[in-house]
C-alpha cells in the first residue's frame, strides 16, 4: 500500500496541466557556503513560494526555518538527505545526513540525494542510494536521485549522463535530476535511456537568460519532465520574472522568445 502514498506525493509535485515540475533547489549552502540568493533562505522562499513553483528541496534545517511559507501557499517540499562540503577533504563524496523517516515526520512529499558516478567513493554513494530507495518504498516516499558523472574529461557527454541517469532508475529512484548534454537531440537520448522521469539540473547562473531558457525549452521538447533550478532562478536579477518565464516554457509550451517578454 506504500505505493499509494508515493503516487499521491508525486502527484502533488507535478503541474496538473503539463505534468511537469519546476523544482526550486536550495541545497547549496552546506556545499558552497551562503552564496548570494540564499543568504536569507526565509526571504527567498517567501518571495518564490507566493508565485507557486511546484515544489522546493532543501535540507531539514532550512525546512524548519521556512515551513510557514509552504503552509501559507500550500506548496509541497522535498528534503535533501545528504551533503558534502567543497572546502572539506572529500569534496566529491555526498554522505547521508538525514533519513527518510525524518522527512516523513517533517511532512515532506519527497527526498533527494546525490550520486557522483565515477568519484572515488561511488560505491559508497550507490549503497546509500539503494538503501534510501528501499526506505522510500517502505514509507511511500518519492525519491529524486541527483545523478552526476564525475572524474571524466567531459562530465556532460551524453554517454556518461545517460549511464548515470540509468543507474538511478536501476537502483530504485522515482525521478532523476542530471546534467544538460548540450542539445535537444542528446538530451532526448538520456530521456529514452531512463525509464523514469528526467529533470534538468540548472547549474551555475548563465550570463544571458536566453541561454538558460533555450536549454529549458530543449529539455521539455526532448521529453524531460521538469527542472530543478537554484542559481539561475534566485540569483537572477528578478527571480519572480524568471519563474514566470520558466512556467511559460514548462507548462504552456511557449517559445523562448515568448518567455523572454516577461523578463
Amino acid at each position: 500500500m506504500s505505493q499509494i502514498g508515493k503516487q499521491l506525493r508525486l502527484n502533488r509535485m507535478l503541474n496538473p496541466k503539463s505534468k511537469n515540475a519546476i523544482v526550486v533547489a536550495m541545497d547549496h549552502a552546506a556545499v558552497l557556503g551562503p552564496i548570494p540568493g540564499i543568504v536569507n533562505p526565509v526571504e527567498t522562499v517567501k518571495m518564490l513560494a507566493a508565485h507557486k513553483p511546484e515544489t522546493f528541496f532543501m535540507p531539514n534545517g532550512v525546512v524548519k526555518q521556512v515551513y510557514p511559507s509552504f503552509i501559507e501557499n500550500d506548496i509541497p517540499f522535498m528534503v535533501s538527505i545528504d551533503t558534502c562540503v567543497e572546502m572539506g577533504p572529500e569534496p566529491n563524496y555526498f554522505m547521508l545526513s538525514d533519513s527518510v523517516m525524518h522527512a516523513v515526520q517533517l511532512g515532506a512529499s519527497g527526498v533527494s540525494m546525490h550520486v557522483l558516478v565515477g568519484a572515488e567513493k561511488t560505491s559508497d554513494m550507490l549503497k546509500g542510494l539503494a538503501k534510501v530507495a528501499e526506505d522510500c518504498d517502505n514509507l511511500g516516499m518519492p525519491l529524486m536521485a541527483i545523478m552526476y558523472p564525475c572524474g571524466f574529461d567531459n562530465i556532460k557527454d551524453v554517454k556518461h549522463v545517460k549511464w548515470a541517469a540509468r543507474i538511478g532508475a536501476e537502483l530504485g529512484a522515482d525521478i532523476v535530476k542530471t546534467y544538460y548534454t548540450g542539445s535537444k537531440e542528446t538530451f532526448q537520448e538520456v530521456v529514452e535511456a531512463c525509464p523514469i522521469p528526467v529533470m534538468l539540473s540548472g547549474g551555475s547562473l548563465t550570463d544571458e537568460p536566453k541561454e538558460f531558457l533555450t536549454v529549458l525549452k530543449n529539455v521539455v521538447d526532448a521529453g524531460g519532465r521538469g527542472c530543478a533550478v537554484g542559481r539561475n532562478l534566485w540569483q537572477y536579477k528578478d527571480p519572480i520574472a524568471m519563474l514566470e518565464a520558466m512556467k511559460l516554457i514548462m507548462h504552456e509550451n511557449a517559445s523562448v522568445d515568448e518567455a523572454l517578454k516577461v523578463l
